[in-house]
């Protein structure tokens, strides 16, 4: 262990050769080093967490590899400093065994509670931001940073993160080595359960279709509790059950269509049976639990109502409260709920209406679609920012269709048929 100590002090220098050295030699020694694993302690008491970060990397993958912690909770301490301290240089350098060490971390501070949970949040995001090529590409440690915020109920922290579009995830990029499907797939799916704790339900909505959408040949446990989640997020929001995209895979295609808890919830819903979708919401309260969607499912329940006043503006202009709680699938004598709701409504522009205390009468209002200063400063600049990602578009598909790699596989596919795609040992034009 003294001859690792030596020469992680002898090679961390600014040199790129002189980290490359020390990285091979590294690598070569992680056997050793989880060998002897109760060692590493002691030595990283001789290293510098900003001078020595590629050095520390390795030494603490593989004591957390190893399972060998003679005071956890110091161990937590101190990577939680190194993520901090560390110098950016060497960290994208030693990203393998950095995202094994924040993904051992992340379980810590899970296990150890709220607390441990709260604390680990800053270094892993400085971990996620030192890791990064560049903001707009997703790394491991995203997933783990979200992960943890979920379980912290740090939501609003999450978000910060989760505002930043992703547009990359570079496989080839030294910072994404270790970027699965899996970890993939969680990042979005956690995202969408931190958008719903925050109620921001069409933001859900979205990152969930991300985990719908995504190539599959066979179906994903995340995709499956993602779709029960995108199935009542998209009741609460729009008021039915939206079809996915047709470019979804034909395999969760088909899992849509099997029978679960929440097409039943789903078709009492269209069929705008209050009672109906109390009983089923019921009946699937153990499956409903086990999902963690129970809480979700209430709130269809109670947006049903919501919905179908929603539907009333679209026929009526006056309606007294009795009229509309008759419509609704209330009785005639709550009245003064039918009023808390359609206040509640207005307050959060749901809908536009006049409520006469006197007369009990509702007078519902078109939007006069008048846009003020602020509302069009805010259509501008979603067309600026679709204008910016069709140009990423354009300039990402021009990459692809004059690369060697899509002009071989295009030739070689139009010029031999099933012979040539057999010569190309039956490449996946996904991989292109």
């Amino acid at each position: 262990m003294e001859l690792v100590v030596n020469q992680i002090n002898t090679l961390s220098t600014k040199n790129d050769s002189d980290l490359k050295k020390l990285k091979d030699f590294l690598r070569h020694e992680q056997e050793m080093l989880k060998t002897n694993a109760e060692q590493i302690p002691q030595a990283l008491q001789a290293l510098d967490p900003a001078q020595n970060a590629l050095g520390i990397a390795f030494l603490l993958a593989a004591q957390c590899g190893a399972g060998v912690f003679p005071d956890q909770r110091q161990t937590f301490c101190y990577i939680g400093k190194f993520l901090r301290a560390a110098d950016e240089q060497q960290f994208k350098k030693a990203s393998v065994p950095v995202n094994a060490v924040c993904k051992y971390y992340a379980q810590m501070a899970i296990d150890e509670g709220q607390q441990a949970r709260l604390q680990s949040l800053r270094p892993l995001r400085c971990a996620l931001e030192k890791l990064r090529p560049d903001p707009e590409t997703l790394t491991p440690v995203h997933t783990e940073l979200i992960r943890v915020c979920l379980k912290a109920k740090a939501y609003t922290f999450a978000a910060s993160v989760l505002d930043q579009p992703i547009y990359d995830i570079s496989l080839s990029s030294p910072s994404c080595t270790q970027m699965t499907p899996q970890s993939f797939l969680c990042y979005f799916y956690y995202g969408a359960m931190v958008r719903i704790g925050l109620k921001q339900y069409t933001q859900a909505l979205q990152l969930l279709l991300v985990v719908l959408t995504c190539p599959a040949s066979c179906l994903s446990a995340i995709q499956a509790d993602a779709y029960k989640k995108y199935v009542l997020v998209s009741l609460k929001i729009n008021g039915e059950l939206q079809p996915l995209p047709t470019y979804a895979s034909h395999i969760v295609q088909r899992y849509a269509k099997s029978p679960s808890y929440v097409l039943d919830i789903a078709e009492a819903f269209k069929a705008g049976d209050l009672t109906a979708l109390r009983r089923v919401v019921e009946e699937k309260t153990q499956a409903l639990e086990a999902d963690s969607n129970l809480g979700l499912a209430q709130q269809i329940v109670d947006s049903m109502q919501r919905h179908k006043v929603k539907m009333l503006t679209n026929t009526y202009l006056t309606l007294s409260l009795a009229e509309i709680a008759t419509e609704i699938g209330w009785d005639e004598s709550k009245a003064a709920e039918v009023e808390q709701l359609l206040f509640d409504m207005i307050c959060e522009g749901e809908i536009r209406a006049r409520i006469d205390g006197a007369t009990e009468n509702v007078s519902f209002e078109d939007d006069d679609g008048d846009m003020d200063a602020a509302m069009i400063c805010k259509v501008e600049d979603r067309l600026q920012q679709i204008m910016g990602l069709a140009q990423r578009i354009a300039a990402f598909e021009h990459e692809v269709v004059s690369s060697e790699a899509y002009i071989r596989k295009t030739a070689a596919l139009e010029g031999g048929g099933a012979a040539a795609a057999a010569a190309m040992g039956g490449y996946d034009l996904m991989d292109m």
